[in-house]
């Protein structure tokens, strides 16, 4: 049983130790913005969100969980603003984006399931899915929002826009369109999973997620 909970919390410990490496990094290759280091430290506790939750609840998270986002706070983070894959790879903030979409709802997905979703007719429980993912996709638009106000960045590519000739609020609109994107897939695998009898959430959340209380 020991083994089992040290593992719930090692996505956590290996995504801090990483985005200790990341500062390291980047302090020797750029070292210009100083609230990257914030950024990065901060960002990867993400992952311990789900075993503080299961500890609090008394209801353990699937591993799988603290694994994507620990996964996905190196790549938005780690690579993308640390190691510039922005700037990079042009299409880096929109693959970003469509990752969110569905992580973000597999995130709800399972705490509907925690929290007596099944109850709910299926079209709802789905709506609900989705409406919370794309309000989270819209109030990250507005954490880059301020964040540029008071950091003088540019998080928004409002600059990146002007360059290539687009509307600044472009950005904007296609980085939320890509989250619903990424959360239609979601709910593609969701039916698929219920055509094979549940077994890729039995297999990657250790549960079906349809049981019986």
């Amino acid at each position: 049983m020991k083994v089992k909970n040290l593992i719930q919390w090692l996505p956590g410990i290996i995504s801090e130790l990483i985005s200790v490496g990341l500062c390291i990094i980047y302090a020797v290759i750029d070292g210009g913005k100083a609230t990257m280091y914030l950024e990065l430290l901060v960002s990867s506790l993400l992952p311990f969100a789900f075993p503080v939750y299961g500890v609090i609840s008394k209801k353990p998270l699937p591993l799988i969980l603290s694994v994507i986002s620990a996964v996905f706070v190196f790549s938005a983070c780690g690579l993308g603003s640390a190691l510039g894959l922005y700037d990079k790879v042009l299409c880096w903030d929109l693959i970003m984006h469509g990752i969110f979409g569905f992580v973000c709802s597999l995130v709800i997905f399972v705490f509907m399931l925690r929290w007596n979703g099944t109850k709910l007719n299926p079209i709802g429980f789905m709506l609900i899915i989705f409406a919370f993912t794309m309000g989270i996709a819209a109030l990250w638009e507005v954490w880059e929002y301020l964040a540029d106000a008071v950091t003088g960045g540019d998080a928004q590519r409002v600059l990146e826009s002007v360059a290539l000739g687009k509307s600044p609020l472009a950005d904007t609109m296609e980085d939320i369109m890509i989250a619903m994107a990424g959360s239609a897939v979601f709910f593609v695998t969701l039916i698929a999973d219920k055509l094979l009898n549940h077994k890729i959430y039995l297999r990657i959340c250790g549960f079906n997620g349809f049981e019986k209380d």
